[in-house]
Formats: structure tokens, C-alpha cells, sequence
């Protein structure tokens, strides 16, 4: 406390001289009236029973005294102004930075430390994200009445809770209802919203409130806050960093049996100690599926579930302590609950478009993929219109050119593409080079373990002429000739191109039960490799996803409605065939097309946090500057506002009419 008034000598000056005068007016001797009494007997006894009385009246003259005292020590003391110290501090401007990311939703240190050693939980903060904000009060709390503050919220989403102000009551009102979001805080945005709100302002300062489990970009936004020019300190907010996260959740159909699926799930131990569960898998509410998991610090493991019916379109995987086991030591070894549960949606059923682009001599590649049933939706398209542009070129997952003696459309769709005889043209636009022509090959070679090749022998074919092909690195040769490489698969970028150098009505292949295979096996590459339904997003990810990836038509579509799993609806543009979509909580979200060709459709996408180091709870901010270490909690100031002079001569008031009605009452006469 700051006197900033009269000095603590003047004060004690005057408090002095006044209670030398209050003492010496007590202490004078009141002069009595004279009074003549007929009958002096009765006076005498009412003197004899004032004596008796006498010690409570010095008493009473005491208490006055006292009295006065308090009085004239209030004035004195309003006279200096107090004032406590942090009012008389140059004010500063305070950014309050709070880390919500899934990692601050585990136990702190306090609540650890409370349940082991068997005592109330509820009188410690639970998590570190409570913890936070138990600091973030207390520096509000001890604000002066002209320092500001403001409070930004750092998750998948960055958000100011509070607005840059000095009123104690709205600061906090902003830290109510805050909890952790799920996935890594973008402490990069938050950070740098800080340093502008603060910049240029009185005694500008930020903190940050973290437990240390950041992502690397986190990191590096820590510590160039540490190193700018803006002083900027981190209170670590520690706490027990056991946890079993499930990392992967995913379905997928089989190709050749598509009524049929397969789940995987990732379960990782990011613990310092081994740590057992139960993993569970449900179909639309139905259990599927269990496994009990015990592993070691560090250790991760993938559990497959197959051949399970596809009839039920949403999987649900969820971490649970196992039996037997003391529920407060499982919940602590599997730590937070955000990555104990995540969500799968089965691929839909969808047939391969492919665009067969033939001049109708080859009947055998049609009769072929017209074998395949609901796993191709077959188009053809004649030799004289093929083109790049052609819509149903366009629309198609996999073309195959098979022209005859005619030669191939210049350029080439950018699709996944097979290609038949494709240099019978010296000019061919084929992707893959020209090695040498051959009359009469014979095919010498074959990669039997790639499945293009299962169950394919062609050791036998006759062929009446053919070509050979110059191969690149990563090339994979699937046959060859004599050494040459007569068939090629080459992945270009996201695009794959499969080329046989031989033309099959000049050859004995279609008439072999081999063809109807390699058909078969080519459309089931296309189909293992083809991206298709995106059944899961990461959290908090703003990705483009096209339309066609997802299961939509995106001719004419403009819009499309999203419903989170919390059922909130939001409608986003399409753009190009594009649509932004950034989920911040778990769950399935659906999809619906607002117009154009798929007006009206519906898929589902799952989003799961799935990512270890969003549920690795150790502290990765290494060392810091010292002075960018926060240190403990400050002490609130005394009162909110001021100055305390007021209120001093308010007491002082208050005393003076308690002293005037206990005069008329007669207590203190």
C-alpha cells in the first residue's frame, strides 16, 4: 500500500497532535453545577448508588475516547490517499492466449496429485484446460483499474472469448463454458491476433496457456512469440501424460466381394507405461466386433475385422477400461476421452464408369466387362468422336482404347487409361515410348505376383505382330518378349497407364478363358486403386474434396447442405467441382447436393481426431528463455477500483453517527 496524498510522517503527525487534544478534552475534569437539596439524607444515597456505578462509567468514557481516535486515524489516513501498489504501476495491455486443444482436456497435476492421495476432486481443477483457466481468472483478477486485457481461445478454430477491456466482470463471463476441442490448437493464428490487438497499446504484453503438447507449427509459433519484440511469457500447465488413443479407423468393401467389408482400427499407447483396453467396434449400435489390448509405452497396434456384413453403413470404435480393473486407474491410463472413440462410414456401393472406345470389331473386351455385373457401369464410345471432351470420356474412372486399325485421339484424356496396340501409328500420343515392332512375338515373361496377373497365363498366345515399349524408372513390366517389355504399367502423378503392345484380334488371347480374367483383374487395380468415397477426414482439416471423390455428380451443383452430428446445418459453395469442408467436432456428417445433376443426394463422411500427436500429452516445447517462464499466479488487488479515501471518510461518517446515537441512547454518557 502507496500513500499518495499527505506523507506516512505527515499523517502520523497530525494523528498525533489530534489524540493529544482528544486526550487532554477527556481528560479535564467536568466542573459540577451547584444545586441546594431540602433533605440531604436522600442525595446521600443517590451518591452511594452512583458509586457503584462508577467503574462502568470510566468504562464508558474509555470507549469514547476510543472512538474518537478511530475517527481522527480515518481522516489522517484519508488525508495520505492510499492506494495499493498496482494502482500506482504504468498500466499494461494484456493478451491472455488459452490452449483448448485435445491434449489440454487431460488430468492436471493437482487433480492427480488430489486423487491419489484420496481427496476431493472437485476442490482442484480436473484438467489442464481447468487449470488454465483458473490462472487466466487470477490474472484478470488482479488487473488495476487502468490496465486492459482480452482472452482468444487457440483450437481448431481461433476465437476471442473476451474483447480487449478493463471490466473484470465481462472478461470472465468470456472463460465460462470454454472446454477442449479436439484435434491441435492453431496457436499460429491465435498468437498473431495477439500480438495485433495488443500492439501499440500501453505496457503491451501477451501469456500463453499451454500444456506444451503442440504440433511442430505450434512450437514455432511459441517460440517467435518468445523471441518478437512484444513480451510474451508461457505458463506450462503440467499434468500425467498416460493415454490410449485410436489413431486409424476405416472400412472398405472387398473388390470381389462387395456386399463384404473390412475394418481396421490403430490403437497407440502414448503413455510412459504399458496400459491395457478394450477395443469395441459397433455397426449401427450392434457390437461387431472385440479385442482386449495390452501395450507397451509407445507401442501401436492394427486390429482387422473381416468379412463383415456391409448391410449397416456406420461403425463406431470406442477404448473401454477392461474388466476388473479400478475405474479411477483405467480412465487414468486411457486419458483423454476425445481419442477413445472414433467413427467410420462404410464406401457406398458403386460401380467403376468406364468408357470402352472401340470401333465395334472386338466384341470380346465388351462381352468381358459386361461380365462384371454391378462392378462397371460400361459406356461406348465410337473411334470418330473420341476425345478428351467427350462428356462421357470425362465422366469415366477408367478408359479403355481399344481402336482397331485406327489411331488414338490426340491428346489423350487425363484418366486412368488401358491402352490396346496403342503405337500401330507412328504419331501414337501414347504416354509410354515406342521400343521396337515385332512380327510373330512371343511372350517369354510375366510378373506372375502382380495381381493384374493372377491366375493369367500367357506363355501360349499367339500373337501376329506387336510392339515393344521404352521403359522409365518406376515402370512396372508386366510381360515381356524375349526380355523387351511387350505390356506396361506406369503410374504418372494420380494417374494410372496400363499399355499392351499387341492388338487382341490379332491374336488367339480372346478366345483363351486368360482374357475374361485379365479383364477382371484389371478392373479390380482400377478399382483397389481408384481414391473413391472419402470415408474419413482428420478434425479441424479444411480440405477440398471433389464431389465426384465423395459419391456426387457434380455437373450443375452450386451448394451443398452439411449436417454435423450435433445436426446444426450449414450450406457451403461449390466451386470448380470443389467443396471446403473443415469439421471441428468428431462424428459422421452428411452431405446433401442443394442442385444440379445430384440435386437431392446424400453421402456421409466420417471425421475423427486421428492424429497421435494431438493425443500425445507430453510437453514438446522444450526449453525456453528464462524470462519467458510466467512464474506463479499474481496476487489480486485488493479492491477494483478507487481511490480509498472515499471509503475511509465513509468509516470515519459511519463512526460519527454510531457515536451520535449511542450519545441520545446514553450508552457512552
Amino acid at each position: 500500500m502507496n500513500l499518495a496524498g499527505w506523507t506516512g510522517a505527515q499523517v502520523a503527525a497530525l494523528f498525533a497532535a489530534g489524540a493529544a487534544l482528544i486526550t487532554l478534552l477527556y481528560l479535564l475534569k467536568m466542573r459540577r453545577r451547584e444545586l441546594v437539596v431540602p433533605f440531604a439524607a436522600l442525595w446521600q444515597r443517590v451518591t452511594r448508588e452512583s458509586d457503584a456505578r462508577r467503574i462502568w462509567r470510566r468504562l464508558r468514557r474509555l470507549l469514547s475516547w476510543l472512538i474518537q481516535l478511530v475517527i481522527l486515524g480515518a481522516i489522517a489516513f484519508a488525508l495520505g490517499d492510499p492506494r495499493p501498489e498496482v494502482w500506482l504501476r504504468d498500466p499494461y495491455t494484456l493478451a491472455i492466449v488459452i490452449d483448448r486443444s485435445a491434449s489440454m482436456g487431460g488430468p492436471s497435476d493437482a487433480a492427480a496429485a488430489a486423487g491419489d492421495a484420496g481427496a476431493d476432486a472437485g476442490a482442484t481443477p480436473a484438467s489442464r484446460l481447468d487449470a488454465a483457466l483458473a490462472r487466466a481468472r487470477a490474472e484478470i483478477a488482479a488487473l488495476g483499474p487502468s490496465d486492459r486485457a482480452l482472452v482468444i481461445a487457440a483450437g481448431a478454430e481461433v476465437a476471442v472469448l473476451s474483447p480487449l477491456g478493463r471490466d473484470p466482470a465481462a472478461l470472465l463471463h468470456g472463460l465460462d463454458g470454454v472446454g477442449p476441442t479436439p484435434g491441435e490448437a492453431d496457436l499460429g493464428r491465435a498468437l498473431a491476433l495477439a500480438r495485433n490487438a495488443v500492439d501499440g497499446q500501453p505496457g503491451p504484453r501477451i501469456l500463453i496457456l499451454s500444456d506444451g503438447a503442440v504440433d511442430d507449427a505450434g512450437a514455432r509459433a511459441v517460440e517467435g512469440c518468445v523471441a518478437g519484440p512484444i513480451p510474451c511469457a508461457v505458463a506450462r500447465i503440467a499434468g500425467p501424460t498416460a493415454n490410449l488413443a485410436i489413431t486409424a479407423f476405416a472400412a472398405r468393401r472387398y473388390p470381389s466381394e462387395r456386399e463384404r467389408v473390412e475394418v481396421l482400427a490403430e490403437v497407440v499407447n502414448l503413455g510412459d507405461a504399458p496400459a491395457s483396453a478394450i477395443l469395441e467396434v459397433q455397426a449401427d449400435g450392434l457390437g461387431i466386433g472385440r479385442r482386449e489390448l495390452t501395450l507397451e509405452p509407445g507401442e501401436s497396434t492394427r486390429e482387422l475385422l473381416g468379412e463383415l456384413d456391409a448391410a449397416r453403413a456406420r461403425l463406431v470404435a470406442r477404448l473401454l477400461p477392461p474388466p476388473g480393473v479400478d475405474p479411477i486407474a483405467a480412465a487414468r491410463a486411457l486419458g483423454p476421452a476425445e481419442d477413445d472413440v472414433a467413427y467410420a462410414v462404410i464406401p457406398p456401393l458403386r460401380p467403376l464408369e468406364v468408357a470402352l472406345v472401340t470401333d465395334g470389331s472386338d466384341l470380346f473386351v465388351e462381352a468381358a466387362l459386361l461380365t462384371l455385373d454391378d462392378h462397371v457401369r460400361l459406356s461406348g464410345v465410337p473411334v470418330a468422336e473420341a476425345s478428351a471432351e467427350h462428356p462421357t470420356i470425362a465422366a469415366a474412372d477408367l478408359v479403355i482404347f481399344d481402336p482397331g486399325n485406327n489411331p488414338l485421339p490426340n491428346p489423350l484424356p487425363a484418366r486412368d487409361l488401358v491402352l490396346f496396340d496403342p503405337w500401330r501409328f507412328a504419331d501414337s500420343p501414347s504416354p509410354i515410348a515406342l521400343g521396337r515392332e515385332v512380327r510373330r512375338p512371343f511372350l517369354t515373361e510375366q510378373m506372375r505376383d502382380h495381381p493384374i496377373l493372377d491366375h493369367v497365363v500367357l506363355k501360349d498366345v499367339n500373337l501376329a505382330r506387336g510392339t515393344t515399349f521404352a521403359v522409365e524408372p518406376g515402370d512396372e513390366v508386366l510381360v515381356r518378349t524375349l526380355g523387351d517389355p511387350i505390356a506396361v504399367l506406369r503410374q504418372a502423378g494420380d494417374r494410372t497407364v496400363i499399355a499392351f503392345g499387341f492388338d487382341p484380334r490379332q491374336s488367339d488371347l480372346p478366345l483363351r478363358t486368360a482374357f475374361p480374367i485379365l479383364v477382371g483383374n484389371l478392373i479390380d487395380h482400377f478399382e483397389r486403386a481408384a481414391p473413391g468415397f472419402v470415408a474419413a477426414l482428420p478434425v479441424g482439416a479444411r480440405r477440398p474434396l471433389a464431389l465426384a471423390e465423395i459419391g456426387l455428380q457434380p455437373g450443375g451443383v452450386t451448394a451443398i447442405e452439411v449436417t454435423g452430428p450435433d445436426d446444426q446445418v450449414a450450406e457451403l459453395p461449390v466451386q470448380e467441382g470443389l467443396v471446403r469442408l473443415r469439421a471441428t467436432t468428431p462424428g459422421v456428417y452428411r452431405l446433401r447436393a442443394k442442385d444440379g445433376a445430384s440435386a437431392g443426394a446424400e453421402v456421409a463422411i466420417a471425421v475423427n481426431q486421428a492424429s497421435a500427436s494431438a493425443s500425445d500429452l507430453h510437453d514438446r516445447l522444450g526449453e525456453l528463455p528464462p524470462a519467458a517462464a510466467a512464474g506463479d499466479p499474481p496476487i489480486p488487488a485488493p479492491l477494483s477500483q478507487g481511490p480509498l479515501w472515499t471509503l475511509l471518510v465513509l468509516v470515519a461518517a459511519g463512526i460519527v453517527a454510531l457515536e451520535w446515537a449511542s450519545y441520545h441512547r446514553r450508552w457512552t454518557v
